[in-house]
């Protein structure tokens, strides 16, 4: 039997870049992650830059879903960052619940070799609802 449920698909998120000395870092590409259970699969990415203060911000995604119990449970998602800059170590995290996403997350960027976040998989972001704008 289905029933309604409000999904955030994407939480309110920000993140700040700095680098090895503490400073803010400008234009870092930030990619905010989402995937979700029971397969573990990527559902979506949204991205955004750094400010000259280093920080990014994402609003959430929500919507209303109907969903019914299945053998595997519903569907719960969860978030990782991506962070590259050129000149830097790429940032990632490899969460794999909810709870361990840091939505306030400050990192501190190392020198060294940049690697892209990886673009293969990009399903378009869910359209936002008259709720989130």
């Amino acid at each position: 039997m289905p029933y309604p449920v409000y999904k955030t698909m994407q939480p309110d998120a920000r993140i700040t870049v700095l680098d090895s000395g503490s400073q803010p870092v400008a234009d870092a590409r930030v990619v905010l992650i989402s995937s979700s259970y029971p397969y573990g699969r990527e559902r979506f990415r949204n991205e955004a830059r750094s400010g000259s203060d280093g920080v990014a911000t994402f609003q959430a995604i929500r919507e209303w879903r109907a969903e019914s119990m299945m053998l595997h449970g519903s569907q719960v998602y969860f978030w990782n960052w991506c962070v590259e800059k050129e000149g830097y170590e790429t940032y990632e995290t490899l969460n794999r619940e909810p709870s361990g996403f840091d939505d306030e997350a400050r990192i501190q960027l190392q020198a060294g070799k940049s690697r892209p976040c990886n673009n293969e998989q990009l399903p378009q972001a869910p359209r936002r609802s008259p709720e989130t704008g």
